[in-house]
């Protein structure tokens, strides 16, 4: 997700963590395979756009969240 350019909708493919902890906490703010999201910050911190929901979430954990970009 870090290389999207801010305003750009993209569908989340997996999440790229080993921690158990970090994966579940992604899933249960609605982040998890199938999620469609929107970039709209990327200083100081990531900010998506879930649906009606916005995340602030730090470049970590931005990164391990895979995803390909909409058309």
């Amino acid at each position: 997700m870090t290389r999207l350019q801010k305003g750009v909708k993209a569908t989340v493919l997996s999440l790229a963590t080993d921690s158990a902890h970090e994966r579940g906490k992604l899933m249960a703010l609605g982040v998890m395979p199938g999620a469609v999201l929107q970039l709209l910050q990327r200083f100081p911190a990531y900010v998506i756009q879930l649906g009606y929901t916005q995340l602030a979430i730090d470049k970590e954990t931005a990164a391990s969240i895979v995803v390909v970009r909409n058309e």
